[in-house]
């Protein structure tokens, strides 16, 4: 598997990841802007929270265990994973693309993050937290990217 595609993995092993933790930890707070939603849009048939909170945590749980299996199958087994792709390798031009993408991906959501206000509760600093865990992702691959655009292969 070429570097790239090698990275590819790991971004999409921690994207999902991510996501997947981010549904399952924040499985109530989800439940309740759903919930809140649909009282405003005047539905008749609101499902109980806790109904709703488990099937946001089963979600978050099948999420971030396909993350967790592409990690493992990325460091354990890599050529099993580049089987399924294309044995296409990127462009510089590409790379270049590629990287200021997710790089201004990354920037895009860490200015939104920054300018979002402060939490109080513990709780709500370590979702803050966790949150950052994606914009670095999503700077560092971008920035990969760009190295190997540029020939620095070390």
């Amino acid at each position: 598997m070429d570097p790239e595609t090698k990275a590819w993995c790991l971004f999409c092993a921690t994207a999902f990841t991510w996501m997947g933790g981010s549904l399952f930890l924040g499985a109530p707070e989800h439940a309740g802007a759903v919930l809140a939603w649909m009282a405003g849009e005047g539905k008749s048939e609101i499902p109980q929270r806790g109904r709703l909170t488990s099937l946001y945590r089963c979600g978050g749980a099948v999420w971030a265990g396909f993350g967790l299996w592409l990690l493992w199958q990325t460091l354990r087994h890599p050529s099993g994973l580049a089987s399924w792709l294309p044995h296409q390798r990127l462009s510089a031009a590409a790379k270049v693309m590629g990287g200021f993408f997710f790089l201004s991906c990354g920037s895009l959501l860490a200015a939104v993050k920054t300018a979002a206000p402060q939490p109080e509760l513990s709780s709500q600093k370590a979702a803050r937290a966790w949150g950052w865990v994606i914009v670095l992702a999503f700077l560092a691959f971008g920035a990969f990217l760009i190295r190997r655009a540029g020939g620095h292969h070390a």
